[in-house]
């Protein structure tokens, strides 16, 4: 056994990482009138090109979760590199990052209150804002393949897949993308929902699941790596051989906003494609810098998570047939469990002008 006052140590910094995480997949709140960011209720900011100090170039806030101002993913390594701040110079802007530390649902909150223009977050907390009327668009994959799994804790042995659960006391998020991806792979298991011990947390999971308290944790394959990487336990089955039970992140932004600056989203767009061609060419590089940027992670985790695919075809920006099937998905399970009411169309949500205007500029630039 470890030493145990580093555990709790450790645990300290896995509660924060599973809590935001958590957030950014979740309902919780919808969309309101005041917003609810950063550590102390306001939204922390950090510009990640404060040495540019021309007053004509126009600023845009882009919301991302956790407290840290960091993006992750391609447009995290496009932002580290300097992809981000080259292309949007380019056309006369700067940006600002705004982290929000109650993750998906402070987003949100934010857009309502006007707080900012575009963020890269979940595609359910994202599918609430629009369905609770405020007027937002998908512009970009941020993330088309978030890989969600089941974490069993060290000395549970008999839990090798979902039909495993039953007599097991299994902590689920409700309201969250874990939450959408427990009731799948329950459903593809043919096990009735009554019959597992659920306990409907995720910020006392890490006590939990340690304590010995609950022996399961639906979670994302990152965080159960982490919590492998603590000795906690491992995960014994996820959602890579099924695509359709993978989340979606997308870069989203203010209807009115995006029309009016068209060449900034193109420029963001741009970024983006640089980044998954550097995660592509280097990925022990990204590997890095995500760490670097998430407390408590090491490049290893990272390598792990994405070891199902080398191409880091999910890093696209752009949009496939599938991307509206697991909407349509995310939708079903939103109204079932009465957590909106009418869905948004997929087709009108999603607006493919700016990506493939984008590619289309980007590839003549680089012939």
């Amino acid at each position: 056994m470890r030493n145990l006052s580093l555990v709790k140590d450790l645990l300290k910094k896995v509660t924060v990482t599973m809590t935001a995480f958590a957030l950014t997949g979740a309902l919780l709140t919808g969309c309101g009138n005041s917003a609810n960011a950063g550590s102390n209720g306001k939204a922390e900011s950090e510009s990640s090109s404060s040495e540019s100090k021309d007053e004509e170039s126009k600023k845009i806030r882009i919301g991302c979760v956790g407290q840290g101002n960091v993006l992750g993913a391609a447009v995290g390594v496009a932002d580290e590199l300097g992809y981000m701040k080259e292309e949007l110079e380019k056309v006369g802007y700067d940006y600002e990052i705004i982290g929000f530390a109650q993750a998906g649902p402070a987003v949100n909150e934010a857009f309502a209150a006007g707080e900012i223009d575009l963020a890269f977050y979940g595609d359910l907390p994202g599918t609430v804002c629009k369905a609770n009327g405020t007027d937002t668009t998908i512009f970009a994959t941020y993330d088309s393949k978030m890989q969600m799994g089941i974490f069993v804790r060290d000395g549970v042995d008999d839990i090798k897949s979902a039909a495993d659960l039953p007599g097991h006391k299994t902590i689920v998020a409700r309201g969250t993308i874990f939450h959408q991806y427990f009731n799948s792979i329950i459903k593809d298991a043919g096990v009735e929902e009554d019959d597992i011990e659920q306990i409907n947390t995720f910020s006392d999971a890490n006590s939990l699941i340690s304590s010995g308290d609950a022996d399961v944790l639906i979670t994302s394959t990152s965080i159960a790596y982490y919590l492998e990487s603590l000795g906690l336990g491992k995960l014994v089955a996820d959602s890579t051989g099924e695509d359709r039970l993978s989340s979606q992140f997308f870069g989203i932004g203010k209807t009115d906003f995006l029309k009016a600056n068209k060449e900034a989203v193109k420029a963001i767009i741009k970024a983006m494609l640089r980044g998954k061609e550097e995660v592509i060419a280097n990925p022990d590089e990204a590997y890095k810098i995500w760490a670097d940027r998430q407390d408590g992670y090491t490049p290893e985790i990272f390598e792990k998570e994405h070891a199902y695919d080398s191409t880091f075809d999910s890093f696209s920006p752009g949009f496939t047939d599938q991307t509206y099937e697991k909407l349509d998905a995310l939708n079903s399970f939103l109204v079932e469990e009465g957590l909106i009411g009418e869905a948004p169309d997929p087709h009108e949500f999603i607006d493919e002008t700016y990506y493939n205007e984008a590619i289309e500029e980007y590839e003549a630039e680089n012939k």
